[in-house]
């Protein structure tokens, strides 16, 4: 070798970019991004506390981290996005280039492990903390080997004495692994019929969610008398087991300044054509009152392949959650870290698009012409929102808000709210409450497409 080449050696030795150390560089990462699951008792299947568990899965854990599978977040947001998201859990490109960078070397050099973050040690039972209260099913439910089972719906009394204040809440399967997602309705007091949480929606699990907790000005009102009404869907996966889900929830010390409501849009005449890769439906609503949006939930079913929610006022359409990649084996809530402000009267709206093709690698079957269903291998277009009026006003379904209706089909969905083919005694608002006994041939506390159909060619007439 030539004593020029030696010395070129040398100086792009001397100026190539050090490998980052784990203690100083990648422990940060790791600690914001990873081990809030990633440890002792934590969801995920296996621990990222220290340098030692990040090496033994470094392959792995640099595929899905190149991929953008992990963290898991969905959210498009570049840099001049104007909503901020304040439970982003991305890797900024400067933290992926770092983390990359660690795994992908051949040293992976540990530093001085004393400026590391401390590790967060098991994860605690419950993550708002340790409740005031804790509710759970009246008995355990069996969940079956295989095939499906239908919705399971177990009403649990509070037995509060007094209007309570919720600050924080989390839904606690037992078999995780078996539960697709657990829906919890305050029911009123005296309420009846077998869906009369339509307007109650309290609190949710889904995959990679399940807890909320408010600031100090925020707070879920929980009537006295409630009883909770769990909705539970399983889905057997090989191993027979049982479940007995539990609610925690923590008191707040006085009434907050802003009362958090929840609802769901919802396009319940979704149809989608056999093996359509690119199948698009969407809904519109209009604001009731002034709103404050504080969150998205996006939930779709396998074939969901990407989901956008948006305002529009005077034609002009504003993004306000782009999912360009949906993924329903993590069904997140997005948190804004400013709410976002909605006039009354302003369109709300949600779309999506729908792969049913053959190149979808979780399609259960893409021959199949796909509707709204409460089973996995159906669909859903939902938009969850969480949202406060800042104002007063009427509550999203409380009769202000409403799609924009073409026809009798769009008419019925509207007021089916909870889209389980007839509309309940509680769901579509005052006006459904004042001639629901009349609608209800039956009396049997629920209004078919047929009884309905039948009522308002009869008001028609008699206009």
């Amino acid at each position: 070798m030539t004593l020029s080449i030696a010395i070129a050696i040398l100086c792009i030795q001397a100026t190539a970019d050090p490998v980052p150390t784990y203690a100083t560089a990648v422990a940060p990462i790791v600690a914001q991004a990873c081990t809030e699951c990633h440890r002792g008792g934590g969801i995920a299947p296996f621990s990222l506390e220290s340098a030692a568990d990040l090496t033994n899965r470094a392959a792995m854990v640099a595929r899905v981290v190149g991929d953008g599978t992990m963290p898991p977040w969905f959210a498009t947001a570049d840099a001049v996005a104007a909503h901020r998201f304040r439970n982003d859990r991305s890797l900024s490109d400067a933290d992926k280039s770092t983390l990359l960078a660690w795994l992908q070397s051949e040293s992976r050099p540990i530093g001085d492990l004393s400026k590391a973050p401390p590790p967060r040690g098991a994860a605690p039972e419950w993550r708002v903390g340790k409740p005031d209260v804790v509710l759970e099913l009246p008995h355990g439910v069996e969940i079956k080997p295989d095939g499906t089972m239908p919705y399971v719906n177990l009403r649990v009394p509070t037995g509060f004495t007094q209007d309570k204040w919720i600050r924080a809440w989390e839904v606690l399967p037992t078999a995780r692994a078996q539960v697709h997602h657990v829906l919890v309705f305050a029911v009123p007091e005296g309420a009846k019929g077998p869906m009369a949480e339509a307007h109650g929606f309290f609190a949710a699990y889904v995959p990679g969610g399940g807890f909320r907790q408010y600031d100090a000005t925020r707070a879920k009102k929980l009537p006295k008398g409630s009883d909770l009404l769990f909705q539970l869907h399983y889905t057997p996966n090989g191993k027979a087991t049982i479940d007995r889900t539990r609610i925690g929830l923590v008191f707040a010390d006085a009434p907050p300044e802003h009362e958090v409501h929840t609802a769901g849009i919802f396009d319940s005449q979704l149809d989608i054509a056999p093996n359509d890769a690119s199948h698009r439906e969407g809904i519109a609503m209009t604001a009731p009152a002034d709103l404050r949006i504080l969150s998205w939930m996006p939930h779709m079913h396998t074939r969901g392949k990407s989901f956008r929610a948006y305002r529009e006022v005077d034609g002009v359409r504003e993004t306000l959650l782009d999912i360009a990649h949906y993924d329903f084996n993590w069904q997140l809530s997005y948190d804004y870290a400013t709410p976002i402000e909605v006039k009354r009267a302003t369109t709300i709206g949600i779309e999506a698009v729908f792969d049913n093709s053959a190149a979808n690698p979780v399609n259960p079957d893409p021959s199949k012409r796909v509707r709204w269903g409460q089973q996995t291998t159906d669909e859903m277009l939902i938009g969850y929102i969480e949202y406060e009026l800042p104002n007063g006003g009427p509550t999203i379904g409380s009769g202000g808000m409403r799609a924009r209706i073409r026809d009798r089909a769009s008419q019925f969905a509207a007021l089916d709210e909870n889209a389980n083919g007839a509309i309940e005694r509680g769901e579509g608002g005052e006006v459904v409450r004042r001639a629901f006994d009349a609608a209800d041939a039956d009396h049997d506390d629920k209004i078919t497409r047929a009884e309905f159909d039948a009522f308002m060619a009869q008001r028609n007439r008699a206009n």
